[in-house]
């Protein structure tokens, strides 16, 4: 047999080989790594979307026992009240909430307003007020800014904000992100606490417990509040009514009240359904009730108010 030894060169042509082969190898498995984590996420999306479909349709059985309740019962609706309701086998938390619990920018006193957007929002005082200023300006038929601060067309355009006051009052609370100066992050914060109501001040016995401890500076009494008794309800919240968010006596109960129904699934994701009912029967729906607003089913990481 006859041994050759390779040329330089042929090692080169092998050693370039190898280094290929490697390299395609590499290539091959990160190919196959990216495909199978692709396949997992869009298995992981199957299974949240699958759970939201099951959710979904154990909350609007569960808000729709509630709005039959509400119907029935007219006390069921007249102050803020946290309900448990059992549906096959799923416990649903719904938090009802009558309008005239929540802050009606359309109308909210001055003292209201400003105190949510400091209290709620975060807003400095100065900004508070200035920040109700323009919203006011936004409703308000005229174009001369009004109050401290305010804000009509000449200075939206003068900010190059994309949106000019609508001079109208508003249609729904999201609209206040078009207002000048407001950011989504202030909004997130306000949003719970807001509803339109025709209302300028809160009914301390319908609002949620949190916005009273917020605008009150006590945590635990809007508990306190909405766990006594009916008959002791009006001597634990009276000390409270001389505040100036608060009206001093109860008003009628409301025919809107809004809904909002929580549940923790079986593979520990919390679904929730923000739902506005109207009381009140209307020719054009087949309940007993009319259902006004439906949000879309989301993850929620809230916790309960109380």
């Amino acid at each position: 047999m006859r041994l050759t030894q390779a040329s330089p060169f042929s090692r080169q042509i092998r050693g370039t080989a190898l280094v290929m082969v490697l390299w395609v190898v590499a290539g091959l498995s990160l190919t196959v790594l990216a495909g199978t984590r692709a396949i997992s996420a869009h298995a992981k999306l199957a299974a949240i979307q699958i759970d939201r479909q099951r959710a979904e349709a154990t909350l609007d059985g569960a808000i729709a026992i509630m709005s039959q309740q509400l119907r029935a019962n007219a006390d069921a609706g007249k102050s803020y009240k946290i309900y448990d309701v059992t549906m096959g086998g799923a416990q649903v938390t719904v938090e009802v909430t009558p309008s005239k619990g929540l802050v009606d920018p359309n109308v909210a006193s001055d003292e209201l307003m400003q105190g949510l957007l400091q209290l709620i929002g975060g807003m400095p005082p100065g900004e508070a007020i200035a920040m109700g200023s323009r919203i006011k300006d936004w409703i308000d038929p005229d174009d001369l800014p009004g109050g401290v601060g305010g804000a009509e067309s000449a200075q939206y355009r003068a900010a190059a904000w994309p949106s000019l006051p609508r001079n109208a009052g508003l249609q729904d609370s999201s609209e206040l992100l078009s207002v000048l100066g407001m950011t989504p992050e202030i909004y997130e914060k306000l949003q719970p606490f807001l509803g339109i109501n025709g209302h300028q001040r809160l009914d301390i016995g319908s609002a949620p417990g949190m916005l009273i401890d917020r605008l009150t500076a006590r945590p635990g009494i809007g508990a306190q509040i909405h766990a006594s008794p009916p008959e002791q309800r009006e001597a634990v919240s009276s000390p409270l009514t001389s505040m100036p968010y608060f009206n001093s006596r109860p008003s009628e109960a409301d025919r809107t009240v809004r809904l909002i129904a929580s549940l923790t699934s079986a593979s520990g994701l919390t679904w929730q359904r923000l739902v506005w009912v109207d009381r009140s029967e209307r020719p054009d729906t087949l309940t007993p009730w009319t259902t006004l607003v439906v949000d879309p089913t989301r993850r929620s990481s809230a916790v309960a108010q109380e």
